[in-house]
Protein backbone atom coordinates (compact mmCIF):
# COMPACT_ATOMS: atom_id res chain seq x y z
CA UNK A 1 0.00 0.00 0.00
CA UNK A 2 1.85 3.41 -1.05
CA UNK A 3 1.94 5.76 2.01
CA UNK A 4 1.59 8.58 -0.02
CA UNK A 5 -1.83 8.50 0.34
CA UNK A 6 -3.21 7.48 -3.09
CA UNK A 7 -5.09 4.67 -1.73
CA UNK A 8 -7.84 5.38 0.33
CA UNK A 9 -8.16 3.75 3.67
CA UNK A 10 -11.33 2.03 5.27
CA UNK A 11 -13.37 4.41 7.40
CA UNK A 12 -14.63 7.70 8.27
CA UNK A 13 -16.58 9.81 9.75
CA UNK A 14 -19.92 8.42 8.70
CA UNK A 15 -18.26 4.65 9.13
CA UNK A 16 -17.60 3.97 12.68
CA UNK A 17 -18.54 0.51 13.05
CA UNK A 18 -15.94 -1.64 15.07
CA UNK A 19 -15.26 -3.92 12.05
CA UNK A 20 -14.07 -0.64 10.44
CA UNK A 21 -12.01 0.99 12.68
CA UNK A 22 -10.57 -1.97 13.33
CA UNK A 23 -9.51 -1.87 9.76
CA UNK A 24 -8.36 1.28 9.93
CA UNK A 25 -6.09 0.85 12.58
CA UNK A 26 -4.54 -2.40 10.74
CA UNK A 27 -4.09 -0.37 7.73
CA UNK A 28 -2.57 2.34 9.22
CA UNK A 29 -0.08 0.01 10.85
CA UNK A 30 1.26 -0.89 7.47
CA UNK A 31 1.58 2.34 5.97
CA UNK A 32 3.83 3.40 8.84
CA UNK A 33 5.25 0.17 8.40
CA UNK A 34 6.32 0.78 4.59
CA UNK A 35 7.47 3.82 5.62
CA UNK A 36 9.60 2.58 8.15
CA UNK A 37 10.96 0.16 5.51
CA UNK A 38 11.55 2.60 2.93
CA UNK A 39 13.75 3.96 5.32
CA UNK A 40 15.17 1.47 7.15
CA UNK A 41 18.91 2.28 5.88
CA UNK A 42 18.42 5.73 5.74
CA UNK A 43 16.92 6.92 8.95
CA UNK A 44 17.29 10.39 8.45
CA UNK A 45 18.93 12.69 10.96
CA UNK A 46 19.26 11.81 14.62
CA UNK A 47 18.48 13.64 17.49
CA UNK A 48 18.82 12.93 21.50
CA UNK A 49 15.77 14.10 23.22
CA UNK A 50 16.92 13.53 26.82
CA UNK A 51 20.50 11.08 27.48
CA UNK A 52 20.14 8.01 25.43
CA UNK A 53 16.36 8.72 24.40
CA UNK A 54 16.35 9.21 20.35
CA UNK A 55 14.31 10.38 17.36
CA UNK A 56 14.92 10.30 14.13
CA UNK A 57 13.72 11.98 11.25
CA UNK A 58 11.46 8.89 10.30
CA UNK A 59 9.59 8.88 13.74
CA UNK A 60 8.71 12.28 13.03
CA UNK A 61 8.00 11.48 9.05
CA UNK A 62 6.06 8.20 10.30
CA UNK A 63 3.44 10.53 13.00
CA UNK A 64 2.65 12.88 10.32
CA UNK A 65 1.77 10.58 8.20
CA UNK A 66 -0.41 8.89 11.32
CA UNK A 67 -1.84 11.87 12.32
CA UNK A 68 -2.53 13.46 8.50
CA UNK A 69 -4.56 10.30 7.84
CA UNK A 70 -6.78 10.16 11.25
CA UNK A 71 -7.18 13.86 10.91
CA UNK A 72 -8.66 13.43 7.61
CA UNK A 73 -10.98 10.83 8.61
CA UNK A 74 -11.73 11.38 11.89
CA UNK A 75 -11.40 14.97 12.65
CA UNK A 76 -13.07 15.39 15.60
CA UNK A 77 -11.35 12.66 17.78
CA UNK A 78 -8.27 13.39 20.46
CA UNK A 79 -4.64 12.33 19.48
CA UNK A 80 -1.59 11.83 21.82
CA UNK A 81 1.73 11.10 20.04
CA UNK A 82 4.98 10.72 21.63
CA UNK A 83 6.75 13.05 19.66
CA UNK A 84 3.90 15.61 19.41
CA UNK A 85 2.30 15.25 22.66
CA UNK A 86 -1.74 16.33 23.15
CA UNK A 87 -4.17 15.07 25.03
CA UNK A 88 -6.37 11.74 26.10
CA UNK A 89 -10.09 12.80 25.34
CA UNK A 90 -12.30 12.79 28.87
CA UNK A 91 -15.47 12.16 26.98
CA UNK A 92 -14.72 11.48 23.68
CA UNK A 93 -12.22 8.75 21.74
CA UNK A 94 -8.98 9.49 21.47
CA UNK A 95 -5.61 7.91 19.62
CA UNK A 96 -2.27 6.77 20.95
CA UNK A 97 0.44 6.42 18.51
CA UNK A 98 4.42 5.66 19.12
CA UNK A 99 4.95 6.28 15.09
CA UNK A 100 8.56 4.31 15.58
CA UNK A 101 8.64 2.10 19.11
CA UNK A 102 12.24 0.73 19.29
CA UNK A 103 13.88 4.00 17.82
CA UNK A 104 17.34 3.07 19.05
CA UNK A 105 17.11 -0.23 16.98
CA UNK A 106 15.61 1.19 14.06
CA UNK A 107 18.43 3.53 13.76
CA UNK A 108 21.06 0.89 13.82
CA UNK A 109 18.80 -1.42 11.48
CA UNK A 110 17.78 -3.50 14.39
CA UNK A 111 14.51 -5.27 12.98
CA UNK A 112 12.76 -5.55 16.41
CA UNK A 113 10.90 -2.10 15.94
CA UNK A 114 7.60 -0.80 15.78
CA UNK A 115 4.80 1.36 15.15
CA UNK A 116 2.45 1.13 18.25
CA UNK A 117 -1.72 2.58 17.55
CA UNK A 118 -4.37 2.41 20.15
CA UNK A 119 -7.82 3.71 19.89
CA UNK A 120 -9.03 4.51 23.70
CA UNK A 121 -12.21 5.66 24.99
CA UNK A 122 -12.43 6.49 28.68
CA UNK A 123 -10.77 3.98 30.45
CA UNK A 124 -10.80 1.56 27.81
CA UNK A 125 -8.35 -0.01 24.85
CA UNK A 126 -11.34 -0.44 22.54
CA UNK A 127 -8.48 -1.19 19.44
CA UNK A 128 -4.81 -1.66 18.92
CA UNK A 129 -2.15 -2.57 16.78
CA UNK A 130 1.41 -3.55 16.57
CA UNK A 131 2.70 -3.29 12.93
CA UNK A 132 6.77 -4.81 13.06
CA UNK A 133 6.93 -4.33 9.46
CA UNK A 134 11.09 -6.05 9.45
CA UNK A 135 9.55 -9.01 10.87
CA UNK A 136 6.14 -9.26 8.60
CA UNK A 137 3.70 -9.27 10.92
CA UNK A 138 0.99 -6.95 12.40
CA UNK A 139 -0.75 -7.85 15.48
CA UNK A 140 -4.16 -6.69 16.36
CA UNK A 141 -6.88 -6.90 18.56
CA UNK A 142 -10.23 -5.58 19.35
CA UNK A 143 -11.88 -5.23 22.71
CA UNK A 144 -14.29 -8.52 22.53
CA UNK A 145 -12.92 -9.42 19.59
CA UNK A 146 -9.77 -11.12 20.40
CA UNK A 147 -6.01 -10.66 19.24
CA UNK A 148 -4.52 -11.95 16.31
CA UNK A 149 -1.63 -11.69 14.05
CA UNK A 150 -1.67 -10.99 9.97
CA UNK A 151 1.56 -12.22 8.38
CA UNK A 152 3.17 -10.87 5.13
CA UNK A 153 1.69 -13.25 3.27
CA UNK A 154 -2.17 -12.17 4.23
CA UNK A 155 -2.48 -14.90 6.44
CA UNK A 156 -4.49 -14.42 9.89
CA UNK A 157 -3.46 -16.62 13.09
CA UNK A 158 -5.37 -16.49 16.41
CA UNK A 159 -3.15 -14.91 18.99
CA UNK A 160 -3.01 -16.90 22.62
CA UNK A 161 -0.64 -16.89 25.64
CA UNK A 162 1.44 -19.39 26.72
CA UNK A 163 1.09 -22.18 29.22
CA UNK A 164 3.37 -21.25 31.85
CA UNK A 165 2.39 -20.49 35.39
CA UNK A 166 5.66 -20.37 37.61
CA UNK A 167 7.95 -17.95 37.27
CA UNK A 168 10.70 -20.52 37.21
CA UNK A 169 9.54 -21.56 33.54
CA UNK A 170 8.70 -18.54 32.46
CA UNK A 171 10.55 -16.09 29.64
CA UNK A 172 10.70 -12.45 31.32
CA UNK A 173 10.90 -9.45 28.72
CA UNK A 174 11.89 -6.28 30.16
CA UNK A 175 13.42 -3.32 28.87
CA UNK A 176 14.84 -1.56 32.21
CA UNK A 177 18.20 -0.08 32.32
CA UNK A 178 18.93 -0.19 35.95
CA UNK A 179 21.27 2.78 37.61
CA UNK A 180 19.56 2.32 41.67
CA UNK A 181 17.10 4.40 42.62
CA UNK A 182 14.38 5.17 45.46
CA UNK A 183 11.44 3.01 43.97
CA UNK A 184 11.20 -0.17 45.74
CA UNK A 185 9.00 -1.50 43.24
CA UNK A 186 11.25 -1.17 40.16
CA UNK A 187 14.02 -1.97 42.36
CA UNK A 188 12.36 -5.60 43.83
CA UNK A 189 11.96 -5.99 39.47
CA UNK A 190 15.80 -7.75 40.13
CA UNK A 191 13.95 -10.36 42.22
CA UNK A 192 11.72 -11.43 39.37
CA UNK A 193 14.59 -11.39 37.39
CA UNK A 194 16.82 -13.60 39.97
CA UNK A 195 13.34 -16.24 39.77
CA UNK A 196 12.62 -16.74 36.09
CA UNK A 197 14.08 -19.11 33.54
CA UNK A 198 15.65 -16.89 31.37
CA UNK A 199 15.63 -12.77 30.73
CA UNK A 200 14.57 -10.92 26.69
CA UNK A 201 15.22 -7.34 26.51
CA UNK A 202 13.89 -6.41 23.35
CA UNK A 203 14.55 -3.07 23.05
CA UNK A 204 10.84 -2.36 21.71
CA UNK A 205 7.48 -1.88 24.35
CA UNK A 206 5.08 -3.07 21.85
CA UNK A 207 6.73 -6.04 20.40
CA UNK A 208 7.74 -7.15 23.90
CA UNK A 209 3.73 -7.45 24.57
CA UNK A 210 2.83 -8.38 21.22
CA UNK A 211 4.86 -11.33 21.91
CA UNK A 212 3.93 -12.18 24.93
CA UNK A 213 0.22 -12.10 23.32
CA UNK A 214 1.65 -14.63 20.75
CA UNK A 215 2.94 -17.18 23.79
CA UNK A 216 6.92 -16.44 22.64
CA UNK A 217 7.23 -14.63 26.18
CA UNK A 218 5.35 -15.48 29.35
CA UNK A 219 5.84 -12.36 31.17
CA UNK A 220 6.19 -8.33 30.10
CA UNK A 221 6.88 -5.45 32.41
CA UNK A 222 7.31 -1.71 31.85
CA UNK A 223 8.89 0.40 34.33
CA UNK A 224 7.93 3.77 32.46
CA UNK A 225 4.63 6.01 32.13
CA UNK A 226 4.20 6.14 28.36
CA UNK A 227 0.90 4.66 27.14
CA UNK A 228 1.32 5.46 23.87
CA UNK A 229 3.97 2.03 24.86
CA UNK A 230 1.53 -0.05 26.58
CA UNK A 231 -2.00 0.08 25.59
CA UNK A 232 -1.38 -2.43 22.92
CA UNK A 233 -0.26 -4.97 25.62
CA UNK A 234 -3.11 -4.35 27.72
CA UNK A 235 -5.87 -5.01 25.00
CA UNK A 236 -3.60 -7.49 23.03
CA UNK A 237 -2.64 -9.67 26.12
CA UNK A 238 -5.72 -9.54 27.63
CA UNK A 239 -7.61 -10.48 24.62
CA UNK A 240 -4.92 -12.99 24.32
CA UNK A 241 -6.29 -14.49 27.70
CA UNK A 242 -3.39 -13.25 29.97
CA UNK A 243 -3.51 -10.64 32.78
CA UNK A 244 -2.41 -6.79 32.87
CA UNK A 245 -1.78 -4.72 35.75
CA UNK A 246 0.28 -1.34 36.96
CA UNK A 247 3.15 -2.28 39.26
CA UNK A 248 1.45 -2.14 42.57
CA UNK A 249 -1.33 -4.78 40.63
CA UNK A 250 -4.29 -1.75 40.45
CA UNK A 251 -6.05 -1.99 37.21
CA UNK A 252 -3.54 -0.54 34.60
CA UNK A 253 -4.53 2.72 33.17
CA UNK A 254 -3.18 5.82 31.01
CA UNK A 255 -1.67 6.88 34.46
CA UNK A 256 -0.14 4.13 35.93
CA UNK A 257 3.80 4.29 36.85
CA UNK A 258 4.54 1.15 35.13
CA UNK A 259 2.67 -1.83 33.62
CA UNK A 260 3.13 -5.91 34.13
CA UNK A 261 1.30 -8.69 31.78
CA UNK A 262 1.88 -11.89 32.37
CA UNK A 263 -0.29 -15.80 30.72
CA UNK A 264 -2.39 -16.22 33.64
CA UNK A 265 -3.10 -14.51 37.34
CA UNK A 266 -1.21 -17.59 39.09
CA UNK A 267 2.11 -15.91 37.56
CA UNK A 268 0.37 -12.51 37.59
CA UNK A 269 0.31 -12.93 41.66
CA UNK A 270 3.85 -14.40 41.82
CA UNK A 271 5.65 -11.70 39.78
CA UNK A 272 3.77 -9.20 42.16
CA UNK A 273 4.48 -10.23 45.11
CA UNK A 274 7.86 -10.12 44.23
CA UNK A 275 7.94 -6.48 42.89
CA UNK A 276 6.25 -5.56 46.29
CA UNK A 277 9.19 -7.26 48.16
CA UNK A 278 7.51 -10.46 49.15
Amino acid sequence: MSTSGSVPLPGGPGDESPKKLDAFVRELARAAGELHLSRLTDPGEIKEKAPKDLVTEVDLLSEELLISRIRERYPDDAILSEEQGGEISPTGRTWLLDPVDGTANFARANPLFCVCISVVEGDEVKHAAVGAPRLGDVYHASSGGGAFRDSASGETYPLRVARAERLEDSFVGVDFSYQGGSDPAKNNILEVFRSCWQVRSLGSAGIRGAWLAAGYLDVSIGTRNTAWDYAPTALLVSEAGGSVTGLAGEPWTYDSDGLVATNNETLQTEVLRLIAGG
